[in-house]
């Protein structure tokens, strides 16, 4: 269950919309996951610590760091860093 939670959460922050737009004059952009979600998690972080707290997770609306926010607080210090999801990622894929 919690492989499927936890899932769920790292498909939302790296898949998010793959919606592109086409344009009869331009080929289609293509989505970059990652790069998605590093502009939300700095757009996110009104204070540039390079960190989230909750409050600033609920502010952007990423709801699914909000509700799996103790989990990928890995060190408890009331902050999830960019690293901090990076290795709970990783520790899950490598499962």
């Amino acid at each position: 269950m919690q492989y499927v939670l936890l899932s769920m959460l790292i498909g939302a922050l790296l898949g998010g919309g793959m919606a592109v737009a086409q344009s009869s004059s331009e080929p289609p952009k293509q989505s970059n996951p990652v790069s998605k979600f590093s502009e939300q998690f700095k757009a996110a972080d009104k204070d540039g610590d390079g960190a989230l707290t909750r409050s600033e997770a609920q502010s952007a609306n990423l709801t699914r760091v909000v509700e799996h926010f103790d989990r990928l607080d890995v060190n408890h210090d009331g902050k999830v860093t960019r690293e901090e999801i990076r290795t709970l990622v990783r520790a899950r894929v490598s499962i």
